[in-house]
């Protein structure tokens, strides 16, 4: 009989002591690999994070305070002018991604119906026009108070394109494809209502309706038509441009820019704010990095627990396997005594044993693999559910940053990282019915005989 067949056949045996090890073995696997892919995960989550929709700088116009001869406070709105080659300029300080440069406007259409604010009348059925290079960043998407229903968002390849509410367009039955003429408006603030004072011009655009946005907005029944947020439409750069709303590569909005990482969100806005080219006398930079700083430090704290954790169950995993099969090695010094005498060699004897072992904890580690994908899902959800990152790159900013990715994706090991932990815990099983195998055969069978006769193991 070959060593292969007296391990199968002590396996087949010995059905309690082949259950024992195999569960060990099982466990430490499952616990091992849900650490390392929590641990994983957490790495990954919070890369993708600081590469994500968590840092962004603006650049908008201040408001100036100064008192008048009569000692009087007086309040000056600035107005922002920041041109396409001032953005280029900025765009060169530092790792920024992303630059969303917005003009304001309004208009009306034939076509449209607005939805009636306080003292609605024909001549104030228009709506506010917020005209960017990107709609998925502006604040309302971000902040994920407006989110995208249908359709998809306007980008800087896009010309010609809006996007309005489900409201707007349900109450003027219209859908994603449909083609209106846009005409330019300008409210003025009279007693009762906004009125239409440029009826008369002939301006207009051809636009296409891209996407349409569910919004979150709260009762506005008290504001004038054209301030409700359902009558917003976001649209293509060159739409206001087109109805004499603005002039193209000027923008005088705002401009937000969003960079690659927050940690170096200060050190950019310092470069910027070294530019002679912009009058920092009318503009002023507001930082935002507070979704990253919300997250950073739990992430922090939560990798640390988890290496913290994965380290003591490796050590103690470890050890316990040793410890186990050493003791389950020693409680066959009689059958090792047995097989010496019998003259079988003492390599096949320690193959035996070797083999027996390899066995149960290929079979637990295939069976634990299974079972660990379900434990790190668990666990992932459980710690991380919370922390999924609005990726920015082209497919998110043209079919919105709230698809974010799924958790489970970051928990997965690969199958290289895999293979690692069970060969460490394959190592160390080998490792120890080696020594403990060695410690036994180099004996003797007489001396093994006396031993067992003394209480020497």
């Amino acid at each position: 009989m070959n060593f292969v067949q007296r391990a199968m056949l002590y396996i087949s045996r010995k059905k309690g002591k082949t259950a024992s090890l195999f569960l060990v073995i099982f466990v430490v696997s499952v616990f091992l690999i849900s650490c390392f892919g929590v641990l994983n995960g957490s790495k990954r989550l919070s890369k993708d994070i600081r590469a994500s929709v968590g840092a962004a700088f603006y650049i908008r116009a201040n408001t100036q305070v100064s008192m008048n001869e009569d000692g009087q406070t007086e309040v000056k709105e600035n107005q922002i002018r920041i041109t396409q080659r001032e953005i280029d300029q900025i765009m060169g300080t530092g790792e920024i991604i992303y630059c969303n440069p917005v003009n304001y406007g309004f208009a009306r259409s034939d076509a449209i119906e607005f939805i009636a604010g306080k003292n609605h009348t024909e001549e104030s059925n228009m709506g506010k026009v917020t005209a960017l290079r990107f709609s998925a960043l502006a604040p309302q998407f971000i902040e994920k108070t407006a989110v995208l229903a249908e359709g998809t968002h306007i980008t800087d390849a896009d010309s010609g394109k809006i996007l309005i509410s489900k409201q707007l367009a349900d109450a003027n039955h219209l859908s994603v494809g449909d083609k209106l003429t846009l005409l330019p408006a300008n409210p003025e603030k009279a007693e009762i209502a906004y009125k239409d004072d440029q009826s008369l011009k002939t301006a207009y655009a051809k636009v296409e309706i891209s996407g349409i946005y569910q919004l979150d907005a709260e009762n506005s029944a008290n504001k004038p038509t054209v301030s409700i947020p359902h009558n917003e439409i976001y649209a293509s750069l060159d739409v206001l441009n087109a109805l004499q709303e603005s002039e193209p590569d000027i923008y005088t909005g705002e401009v937000d820019f969003f960079i690659a990482d927050p940690a170096e969100l200060h050190s950019i806005t310092g470069n910027v704010r070294a530019l002679q080219t912009i009058d920092w006398g009318v503009h002023l930079i507001r930082t935002n990095d507070f979704q990253y700083l919300k997250i950073a430090e739990r992430l922090s704290s939560m990798g640390d627990l988890v290496k913290i954790l994965l380290v003591l169950v490796s050590a103690v995993s470890a050890l316990f396997l040793i410890l186990l099969l050493t003791m389950r090695m020693r409680g066959r010094m009689q059958e090792a005594g047995v097989l010496l005498a019998a003259g079988i060699p003492k390599g096949q004897i320690a193959a035996g044993f070797l083999w027996e072992a390899l066995s149960v904890a290929l079979t637990a580690l295939v069976l634990s693999h299974i079972v660990s994908l379900g434990a790190i899902n668990f666990w992932g959800n459980s710690l991380l559910g919370e922390l999924s990152p609005n990726l920015l790159n082209d497919e998110t900013l043209r079919l919105g940053t709230n698809g974010a990715p799924q958790i489970h994706n970051y928990l997965k090991l690969n199958a290289m990282e895999t293979l690692l932990i069970y060969l460490c815990q394959i190592i160390v099983i080998m490792a120890s019915v080696f020594v403990s195998s060695i410690m036994i055969l180099r004996l003797k069978p007489k001396e093994i005989l006396s031993k067992m006769t003394t209480g020497g193991f």
